[in-house]
């Protein structure tokens, strides 16, 4: 993951303070943490689901991470359009 190009595109694009930009970079090194992957995909959000740590979550967390993994692939899919 190229966290500065997606820091910058969340403060650029996204309008984000850079706190809350930060806050999802950190959600997402959770997310890869939590599954234990290095690359998060179409497939990540059925793959939380399926993971017991994001089950026993509140459901704050859950929503902060599934938001995490939207806007990294809304990010990626920027990227790809260039």
């Amino acid at each position: 993951m190229d966290s500065t190009k997606l820091l910058e595109w969340l403060i650029d694009e996204k309008n984000m303070s850079l706190r809350s930009a930060k806050d999802i970079l950190s959600r997402c090194g959770r997310i890869y943490r939590m599954l234990d992957i290095d690359v998060i995909d179409s497939n990540t959000i059925e793959d939380l689901l399926n993971n017991e740590k994001f089950r026993t979550s509140s459901m704050f967390i859950k929503s902060q991470l599934k938001r995490a993994v939207t806007l990294y692939l809304e990010f990626m899919s920027s990227l790809n359009e260039e």
